[in-house]
């Protein structure tokens, strides 16, 4: 669907239909925004071959990566003086830190904005072009009502980066406080992966945002790069957050393995005693267990308690021996 805005001092803001865009004074001060949602690669590479005279490539990245079932582009920033192409993603939460990335190509001239993506980014704007937002918002030009778009993407950021701090809140509690299994390090793993993406994505946002303020690109005025850095101020704590996330992942990566190790000690102290106790058991009922008329109480009808009696006594040695030597806590461990 495309769907394409002209506001001007005149009418204010309208929605226009595609043959509009041929009567359209593209150094006039007419403002157009143009938004391209769930088109087929070749309908938007044919629509802005048609209508603007971008570069090849930029018109490939923007084309390439519409289709929802293939990977998303990298965010990016290209100044090419009579227009900027910004590739900067949207993120949408999907579940208990968990999102996927919707890929947002844009377009940004002295008087046209385009905005290409395969899902709703802008239906909050849109929501507000109702109120009469738009319209004040196109007043002071395309690059601030750019703005707006890409402070709604970050601030998409925040709920989700709540969902990961619950998350990690509930693994910490499994992790100390109930029984952890192979479950709780699968939730640990995927919790790391969606970590790692988010801070890729934000890394490169962050980069994108950084050389949009630092006054290279005349495209945006020097008056609207303040909102700019507003935003780039946003998602640096964005990217401080998933950094804390991302340590607080690997310390419970960590506290996870020391405790399975611990439990695996515990277990295997436990069946060594068993096992050392046993040792001389064994000789002990091996000895009685041959055919020689010599042994203690050999023929007495008590020789059966007498072999119990003796075993009894050793055991007690043996663990009253381990518990003066301190490897075993007889309360714990029995």
């Amino acid at each position: 669907m495309i769907t394409i805005f002209e506001y001007n001092n005149i009418n204010g803001c309208i929605q226009v239909e595609d043959n509009s865009l041929k009567a359209w004074d593209r150094n006039g001060n007419d403002i157009v925004w143009i938004d391209i949602q769930d088109e087929s690669s070749e309908t938007i590479a044919a629509f802005l071959k048609n209508n603007f005279n971008f570069h090849p490539l930029v018109v490939e990245d923007a084309s390439k990566y519409s289709d929802v079932n293939k990977k998303y582009h990298l965010p990016k920033v290209e100044d090419f003086e009579e227009y900027v192409f910004i590739v900067f993603n949207s993120i949408e939460k999907t579940g208990d830190a968990k999102f996927k990335v919707i890929p947002l190509s844009c377009f940004l001239g002295h008087n046209f904005l385009i905005t290409i993506h395969t899902e709703k980014l802008t239906e909050h704007i849109l929501l507000k072009l109702k109120e009469g937002y738009f319209k004040n918002a196109m007043k002071k030009g395309v690059d601030y009502f750019l703005h707006i778009i890409l402070d709604e993407i970050v601030d998409k950021y925040y709920p989700i980066l709540d969902g990961f701090e619950a998350k990690i809140d509930y693994v910490q509690d499994v992790i100390f406080k109930r029984n952890p299994s192979n479950r709780t390090l699968i939730e640990i793993m995927n919790l790391k992966k969606q970590l790692v993406e988010l801070r890729r994505i934000a890394f490169y946002q962050k980069e994108v945002l950084f050389k949009v303020t630092r006054g290279d690109i005349d495209l945006i005025t020097e008056s609207e790069s303040i909102y700019y850095r507003n935003v780039y101020d946003h998602l640096v704590r964005v990217s401080d957050s998933v950094e804390s996330y991302r340590d607080l992942i690997t310390g419970l990566m960590d506290s996870y393995l020391s405790i399975v190790n611990n439990r695996l000690s515990e277990i295997t102290k436990v069946l060594t005693i068993i096992a050392t106790i046993v040792l001389p058991l064994n000789l002990i009922t091996g000895v009685y267990g041959m055919n020689l008329i010599d042994l203690p109480f050999a023929d007495s009808h008590l020789g059966f308690y007498f072999v119990l009696m003796l075993m009894f006594i050793v055991i007690m040695i043996m663990l009253l021996w381990f518990k003066r030597k301190q490897w075993i806590d007889l309360k714990r461990e029995f």
